[in-house]
């Protein structure tokens, strides 16, 4: 049986907020256990998660997701459903990238026992696992290794949402920016190269174009318009070059391009934890980005064969209006009137960082109370879950969500 179900025909989504019909997560496994107080900032993380309640919160997020009716595609589940789908040459080429991208950089001897250690596992799965979670030396048996870790874990893997992006029928694959996290690439690239729901997939960037972009600064607001985060992660020369191959893939029907810049924070990287669209006319800020917001047009439709970004000027406002064509409402974070520590305070743990099922309806962290509180006074219904070991990873259900499909919305 399929991880997709019969209703899933490809890559279809058009707008933050239709109704969600299939997602990709990933529920952490093993990976998060090799995560040790001197790797915090190396591995991207706040603190050590425990890891046990880290998965009983994954799993009360992803139940949440299918009582809504959403088809959960769990990612180790498509590695392992592509992999034996794949052609054997498709197979031993994802072993020797994965060994060519290892890190540390391995010895011919490391290189071939851990070769001999993925392909003489008893199913696919455990050797998706493997790869996933780091290879030990006690896994190889080279006892005498200096290192513990041969093959690093990969602990970020369960924010989905990052290493690629659904965008209209097509995807952008990425060049993420800090090392620890440039691998898992490895995985969208093979399952966009052999799944056959998804080999046919457009694709508008490449990770072999070395800038860097990642998916929570992507985001399709309609239609017509793809707004893109400039922040610690993905850089306006990015965008450029985005641009430049959206506008010659002729199965890409966005004519504007919006660039938005954010705060340059390395906890809170992307443009899903400062602005997110969560109704048709409803967006959620944090005003803490009000000195830094500024916006950049693309005109893909008169912009000539490489569009410029060219600098509007318009208060966020009447820059979301132009994209609408309608009044905003702007929902600050922890509702008006908070005071400037409930503001940090909830910013930090991705008070913005909302899935939308649909339209007014979302799911976020139970621990961001004001905001989930200004949120149903705007008539947004919140679906909260449990995120206090999650949230360490600095992300929220955004961040570990990448919808693959969603029903067109009618504006």
């Amino acid at each position: 049986m399929s991880v997709f179900d019969s209703k899933f025909n490809g890559i279809h989504v058009y707008s933050e907020i239709g109704e969600l019909e299939t997602v990709l997560v990933h529920e952490p496994g093993r990976e998060i256990d090799y995560i040790t107080p001197a790797r915090l900032d190396e591995l991207l993380f706040s603190a050590i998660l425990e890891s046990h309640d880290a998965r009983k919160e994954h799993k009360e997020f992803v139940a949440e997701l299918k009582k809504n009716n959403v088809n959960v595609v769990e990612l180790t589940d498509l590695v392992t459903e592509t992999y034996e789908l794949a052609s054997e040459e498709a197979k031993a080429k994802l072993i020797e990238d994965f060994l060519a991208d290892s890190d540390p950089v391995l010895s011919t001897e490391e290189a071939e026992a851990v070769r001999k250690f993925l392909t003489s596992r008893k199913s696919t799965r455990e050797m998706v696992e493997f790869m996933m979670s780091g290879i030990t030396k006690y896994d190889l048996n080279l006892m005498s290794a200096e290192r513990e870790l041969i093959v690093d874990p990969m602990p970020n893997l369960y924010f989905t949402r990052d290493p690629f992006a659904s965008v209209g029928n097509g995807v952008t694959i990425h060049y993420m920016k800090y090392k620890v996290r440039q691998r898992e690439t490895l995985f969208a690239k093979f399952i966009f190269s052999n799944h056959p729901k998804l080999v046919n997939t457009p694709r508008y960037y490449d990770p072999s174009m070395k800038l860097p972009i990642e998916g929570g600064d992507v985001f399709i607001y309609n239609n017509d318009t793809l707004v893109v985060g400039c922040s610690e992660r993905t850089e306006l020369e990015t965008i450029t070059l985005l641009a430049k191959n959206i506008k010659a893939n002729k199965e890409c029907e966005f004519k504007r391009i919006v660039a938005i810049n954010v705060p340059k924070w390395t906890n809170l990287m992307h443009l899903d934890t400062w602005l997110t669209m969560l109704d048709k006319d409803k967006f959620l800020y944090s005003p803490i980005a009000n000195d830094v917001f500024k916006f950049w047009d693309y005109d893909l439709v008169n912009g000539g064969e490489n569009p410029q970004p060219v600098e509007n000027g318009l208060p966020l406002e009447d820059l979301l209006a132009s994209i609408i064509n309608k009044k905003p409402t702007l929902i600050p974070i922890a509702g008006e009137g908070a005071t400037h520590i409930d503001v940090e305070r909830e910013t930090h743990f991705d008070g913005t960082n909302y899935l939308a099922l649909r339209p007014a309806l979302v799911i976020g962290y139970s621990r961001n109370e004001k905001t989930n509180a200004a949120l149903e006074k705007a008539g947004i219904t919140v679906l909260p879950f449990h995120g206090n070991q999650l949230s360490l990873g600095m992300g929220n259900a955004r961040c570990m969500s990448m919808p693959l499909s969603r029903k067109d919305v009618k504006w």
